[in-house]
C-alpha cells in the first residue's frame, strides 16, 4: 500500500498544496510532491524502476537549492543567467524532466478514469508516448515497450496504491485538473526561447542491483 494510505487521495492534496502558491512555487514543496509521486512508481512493474531512478535524483537536486532559491521562478532563472538551462545536470533540466514526470502520471491516470475496462499496461503506454517517449532514444522507447509485459493488473495496482475503482474516481478528477494547471504554470517560467534537448541515455536498468555477496 502507498505510504500514504489512499495514494490518490494523498496526491490530491500534495497538487493542491503547489496549486495554491499560484506563480510563486516554492522548490522544497514542489519537490515533496514530486517525492509523492515517486511512490506510484513502485506499483508499475519493473520496467519502471529507471524512471523511479532518474526522478529521484532531480528531486534531490532541486532539494539542495531549495535554501537559497525557495522558488522555481527562481531555481529557472538562475540557470537562465548562467546559460547553463539546458544543460545535462541542471536544476532547470531536472525540473523540466519532472515536469514530464508529472504529464506522464496525469495522462496515465486519465486514461483509466476515462477507459474503466482499460489495462494498465495499455494506460501507460499511451501516457509514456505522450510525455516521456519524444525525449527518449529509441533504445529506451524500445526497452519500455518491451517491458510492458512486466505491468500488473488494473486490478492489482488500485489495490497496491490503497485504492478501489470508486475511491480513485473521487479524487483523479481533482489530480488531473490542478497538475495540468501546475504544469501551465511551470511551462511559462522557461518562455519560447528554451528548447530542452533530449535524453542521451541509452541503457535503463529493469530492477534494483542484486546484492553483492
Amino acid at each position: 500500500m502507498a505510504k500514504h494510505g489512499r495514494y490518490l487521495e494523498g496526491l490530491a492534496e500534495s497538487l493542491r498544496n503547489v496549486h495554491q502558491q499560484g506563480d510563486t512555487i516554492v522548490s522544497a514543496d514542489f519537490a515533496c510532491l514530486c517525492e509523492h509521486i515517486l511512490e506510484a512508481f513502485d506499483h508499475l512493474g519493473t520496467i519502471m524502476y529507471f524512471a523511479k531512478l532518474e526522478m529521484g535524483g532531480k528531486v534531490e537536486s532541486i532539494k539542495r537549492v531549495s535554501g537559497q532559491l525557495t522558488t522555481l521562478r527562481e531555481v529557472v532563472a538562475a540557470d537562465i543567467a548562467a546559460n547553463r538551462a539546458t544543460l545535462k545536470g541542471s536544476c532547470a533540466r531536472n525540473l523540466h524532466r519532472l515536469m514530464l514526470v508529472i504529464t506522464f502520471v496525469r495522462l496515465m491516470l486519465s486514461n483509466l478514469l476515462e477507459n474503466p475496462s482499460m489495462q494498465l499496461k495499455d494506460a501507460l503506454w499511451n501516457a509514456y508516448q505522450g510525455s516521456l517517449s519524444p525525449i527518449h532514444t529509441y533504445m529506451v522507447r524500445t526497452a519500455v515497450w518491451a517491458g510492458l509485459v512486466t505491468m500488473p493488473s488494473r486490478e492489482t495496482f488500485m489495490r497496491s496504491i490503497g485504492e478501489t475503482e470508486e475511491s480513485a474516481r473521487a479524487h483523479v478528477p481533482e489530480v488531473i485538473t490542478t497538475s495540468g494547471q501546475v504544469i501551465a504554470r511551470l511551462e511559462a517560467l522557461y518562455g519560447t526561447a528554451i528548447k530542452m534537448p533530449t535524453s542521451d541515455v541509452t541503457f535503463i536498468p529493469t530492477g534494483p542491483p542484486a546484492t553483492m555477496s
